[in-house]
């Protein structure tokens, strides 16, 4: 689903001592099954453009098009279309078993069949490579961080979302869970048809995936574009450095020193092996 966004801005309490504004003038146009990463800090405003774009918040001006359409158009069924993964997800698990979990909402707000829900279910937790014949039955409190990371997000993904948002989607896990999380989000890419929006301090395990990457500044966009062309153009400006994903900043530099690294490389076994076959080039840098 393609996600046009044009000069959307947002006040809290408007007209009020508390006014404040959140997001000002932001535009970008993500392609469908592409990936974006917001990046910024606290009060930046990533939160409550996520909000916007699921409809829990409307837009104080400015506009939101899923495929063409305007998403107050969609009403309800907004919510089917673009699902949000908030933070720690695994704390809103409150049915006795996962697969009841799961399956929540289908069991709730939908007159499917039995047979039809369990295959919702099935198709939902293969894509989070999580095996429901396993652990269907149990406590959601028995699985791990990373298990209930993925029954979490499997919840909502049993509603086919076409769009895909996680807000600091990293947070709590040890690194082999963030990196099923991160292998996770490549194999629904490859497959096609969703867009996903990431929200995150630390963009750097998400890097190798994302398509275009977003610095948010005191509710203004900062810079828009590849992770390779965010950092050159604010690399070099200390103001906005410390925001940026280690790792692509850490490639900025190399190229800055004369490394010819390929553009938007950021797995770190082919970016080694780069590095190695440069040095070990006649005239190479060594």
């Amino acid at each position: 689903m393609d996600i046009r966004v044009d000069r959307v801005s947002y006040v809290y309490n408007p007209g009020t001592p508390l006014e404040q504004e959140a997001l000002r003038d932001i535009s970008f146009v993500l392609p469908t099954g592409k990936v974006l990463g917001l990046i910024g800090g606290t009060g930046s405003g990533k939160t409550t453009l996520i909000r916007n774009l699921n409809g829990l918040l409307t837009p104080t001006s400015g506009s939101i098009l899923l495929d063409g359409v305007e998403i107050r158009a969609y009403g309800p069924a907004l919510r089917h279309k673009v699902g949000v993964v908030f933070q720690r997800p695994e704390r809103q698990l409150f049915e006795d078993t996962v697969f009841h979990d799961i399956s929540f909402v289908l069991r709730r707000f939908s007159l499917l069949s039995e047979s039809t829900i369990r295959s919702a279910v099935e198709r939902a937790c293969n894509l989070v490579g999580l095996d429901i014949g396993e652990v269907g039955d149990r406590s959601p409190r028995a699985l791990s961080d990373g298990e209930r990371r993925k029954a979490a997000i499997a919840g909502i993904l049993v509603n086919e979302p076409e769009v895909l948002v996680l807000d600091e989607p990293a947070v709590g896990l040890d690194p082999p869970s963030v990196f099923d999380l991160v292998s996770m989000i490549g194999s629904m890419k490859e497959r096609g048809g969703t867009s996903f929006v990431i929200a995150s301090h630390d963009m750097d395990p998400f890097l190798e995936i994302l398509d275009l990457m977003m610095l948010l500044q005191e509710g203004h966009v900062a810079a828009c574009g590849t992770p390779d062309e965010v950092c050159s153009e604010l690399a070099d400006d200390e103001k906005f450095r410390p925001w940026l994903p280690d790792l692509a900043v850490l490639v900025h530099d190399l190229r800055a020193a004369g490394y010819p690294i390929r553009p938007n490389e950021f797995r770190i076994s082919d970016l080694v092996q780069q590095l190695t076959d440069i040095v070990q080039s006649p005239g190479g840098n060594s």
